[in-house]
């Protein structure tokens, strides 16, 4: 009896430590480039300035096994980006909302420490805001490349984890 009490202790035990703690799960990879053009604006006053910026254009997905966007799917972009160069550091931030061609929408935040305008490399964070999206989430990194002839055209690679 005792030996059937201590096994049923020990099945407990393990199944409550194997649970805990695991509350989201691996919903897949997914690759996606958008392109836009941005309007920047900037204001310096001392050694501080702050730059906003606007960014609309499209993305395609390149490679997904995130059920909810396939491959090939197109996806519109309307972001402001903002960036504070203070005391030495600059810190780049981006909010954007993602819709796809259902109208069901994401957002997407993308967090930098270099200058609005300057090539290099990020993390971003995806989340569902409605529809098939509505209990998406996704940890990215990007890298960002920006071509400055007749206005201010940015592409941006991802690279997600996603997450359900």
């Amino acid at each position: 009896m005792k030996n059937i009490y201590i096994g049923i202790i020990g099945l407990f035990v393990s199944i409550s430590s194997a649970t805990a703690g695991h509350h989201e799960h691996d919903a897949g990879k997914l690759s996606f480039i958008s392109n836009g053009e941005m309007v920047i604006d900037k204001v310096t006053a001392g050694d501080i300035s702050f730059t906003t910026g606007e960014l609309a254009g499209i993305g395609n997905v390149g490679a997904s096994t995130y059920a909810p966007l396939s491959q090939g799917a197109v996806l519109t972009f309307n972001c402001t980006v903002s960036g504070l160069e203070k005391d030495g550091e600059t810190n780049l931030y981006a909010l954007c909302l993602v819709k796809d061609r259902d109208g069901d929408e994401f957002s997407m935040e993308n967090m930098a420490v270099r200058k609005v305008g300057t090539s290099g490399s990020g993390k971003g964070v995806l989340r569902g805001v409605s529809g098939k999206f509505e209990k998406m989430m996704g940890n990215c990194t990007y890298d960002t490349t920006y071509m400055m002839n007749d206005g201010v055209f940015v592409s941006v690679s991802f690279d997600c984890d996603m997450k359900h």
